[in-house]
């Protein structure tokens, strides 16, 4: 009998037959992922350490690594269709972790109609994309980046600002001009200081020490700040609000997405850096999703709110431990939030609707597999094959 285990399909690798063994992906790897053998000089790609932010496939000088997520064609086939769709010929790509809303985008830039692209990374985005944006009408070309210190993958803002500068000079030696505008944001969480009980919770769990009672009062230090949303979950008074990520517009998005999808349907809340969802498609009809800025922002009432709104199951999807990016705490959080909730819906007949998984887009398919076993359970039909 064959016991061998089949290894799941990885999101990112390196084509030897292509590879230079320049370390230009080593050198930029904010993970050491990626190293070079010392006596063959072959490069080697660990995949188990990648977090697939998409640095190395995207500054790979001979194209030798490829990514699932993003690729040129992927982005390319979006970029058309959204063209028409948003009739502009303005181009807003923004980092998951720094992007408000629209009218944000609006103040930042100036612009009120614009084709968005939202990636998790801008320094992720290959010249190659820029250029074919570029000849197929777009004029000018806005990169939202978060803060440098703020970058959840460590050199992704910087190789992105440096990128952009090179690009625009070859720009206008081929007479386009500077077509690209780099700007950086991050978000920051908001207090109303009147909802306040000072209770705590803030200062408590806030991974990066940016919450702080003073006499009683709270108090953000705003530099700290990294928008994970903990706080904002945990706060019993909702004196606390995340930029883009508002109870109000979660609550708007849960009516939305619930009533277009067909029942029984599934509804995911995922961390925005455990589940890379395809740019053009879905996984399905009876399934929808919410990007949230960490699993730790899921609200117990929201799921609630899912439930009541007709949905048949929720699924909660968190990076690893020891992949999360809100210094290894968000995961953790949103877990133990999940199982407190579950035990209560269990008393009511309802635990095994709502179901907490780990996984990371290193294995594209692991996300999948707990998707359709998830649905198949609760009886909801997934597409095959959805990413």
């Amino acid at each position: 009998m064959d016991t061998a285990v089949t290894q799941p399909e990885a999101g990112v690798k390196i084509n030897e037959d292509f590879c230079s063994r320049c370390s230009i992906c080593s050198s930029l790897c904010p993970f050491e992922a990626i190293s070079k053998e010392p006596e063959t000089g072959k490069i080697v790609l660990q995949i188990e350490k990648c977090q697939v932010c998409g640095l190395c496939y995207s500054t790979c000088p001979a194209m030798a690594i490829s990514s699932v997520y993003y690729d040129p064609a992927s982005l390319t086939a979006y970029l058309k269709k959204a063209k028409q769709t948003y009739g502009s010929d303005s181009l807003v790509i923004m980092c998951k972790g720094s992007a408000p809303d629209m009218v944000g985008v609006e103040k930042l830039f100036g612009i009120s109609k614009f084709v968005p692209l939202s990636v998790p990374c801008v320094g992720r985005m290959p010249e190659e994309v820029y250029l074919r944006a570029l000849t197929m009408g777009i004029r000018d070309i806005y990169v939202l980046a978060c803060d440098d210190d703020y970058c959840r993958f460590d050199k992704g803002s910087a190789v992105a600002g440096r990128k952009i500068m090179a690009f625009n000079q070859l720009l206008k030696q081929l007479g386009y001009g500077e077509a690209i505008t780099l700007k950086r944001n991050s978000l920051k969480v908001r207090v109303d200081k009147d909802k306040c009980i000072s209770c705590g919770n803030c200062v408590f769990y806030c991974p990066y020490h940016a919450a702080k009672l003073l006499n009683g009062s709270p108090s953000f230090d705003l530099g700290l700040c990294r928008g994970c949303g903990l706080c904002v979950s945990l706060c019993p008074a909702f004196a606390l609000e995340l930029e883009n990520w508002e109870r109000e517009r979660i609550s708007s998005l849960i009516a939305g997405l619930s009533s277009g999808m067909k029942n029984p349907g599934v509804l995911i809340f995922h961390c925005q850096w455990a589940v890379l969802p395809p740019i053009a498609g879905d996984f399905g009809s009876h399934v929808r999703s919410i990007e949230l800025p960490c699993a730790a922002r899921v609200d117990m009432l929201h799921v609630l709110e899912a439930f009541q709104s007709g949905v048949a199951g929720v699924l909660v999807a968190a990076c690893p431990e020891e992949d999360c990016k809100q210094e290894k705490k968000g995961s953790k959080e949103a877990q133990h939030q999940v199982s407190i909730l579950k035990e209560k819906l269990s008393q009511i007949g309802l635990g095994d609707r709502l179901h907490f998984c780990y996984v990371a887009p290193r294995y594209p398919e692991t996300f999948t597999a707990e998707l359709e076993k998830f649905s198949q359970g609760i009886g909801v039909e997934v597409r095959k094959g959805g990413r």
